[in-house]
């Protein structure tokens, strides 16, 4: 599947979580999240050679499960080929990626609502760090013009009074990455 989205930075989580229920978004409780995001030992830096085709690997924790998840890079961050799948053993997996010459580069902490509102997903993010954001997915099939796509998200979100720009166009780790620097 490929997974489209828009990211915005947002000053009121509150204020815009009523404005979106009240179009029928419905939520889930709010989970934490710790994501380790991992790269290739001699490969590209993922963050200042990223480019089409590069491989992201994450594995998530949260409240009563864990998660892997794989994504490759399309026509920019927010633009990817993705792979989750839940993980037993989360420890045993990071040895793997060890000895496959993966180490871990980044982590973000997060706390996320989640919702849907028709066909899309909507994050409601306080990431340690960076602030409050609000995310927008659509998953397509692999072969979706991600420009449509992405207009179709922008339409959404300034039903909502957001504007496009207080577009975020680089995904959490990266802009920690950054701070990390």
């Amino acid at each position: 599947m490929r997974e489209i989205e828009v990211k915005v930075k947002v000053e009121n989580l509150q204020e815009l979580e009523e404005k979106l229920k009240s179009q029928g978004c419905v939520f889930a409780d709010p989970v934490s999240q710790h994501d380790v995001i991992y790269e290739k030992v001699g490969g590209p830096n993922l963050y200042e050679d990223a480019k089409e085709g590069n491989i992201v690997l994450r594995i998530r924790r949260q409240p009563n499960k864990v998660e892997f998840n794989l994504k490759q890079q399309k026509s920019g961050e927010m633009d990817n080929i993705e792979y989750e799948t839940k993980v037993d053993d989360p420890e045993s997996l990071h040895q793997i990626l060890l000895l496959l010459g993966w180490r871990p580069q980044v982590e973000v902490k997060k706390n996320r609502k989640k919702g849907k509102l028709d066909e899309y997903t909507i994050c409601l993010d306080q990431v340690e760090r960076l602030g409050t954001f609000m995310e927008i997915e659509k998953l397509t099939d692999d072969n979706a013009d991600p420009t449509a796509v992405r207009e179709e998200l922008f339409t959404v979100l300034e039903s909502l009074g957001l504007s496009r720009a207080n577009e975020e166009t680089k995904g959490y780790d990266t802009q920690i990455y950054y701070l990390n620097k």
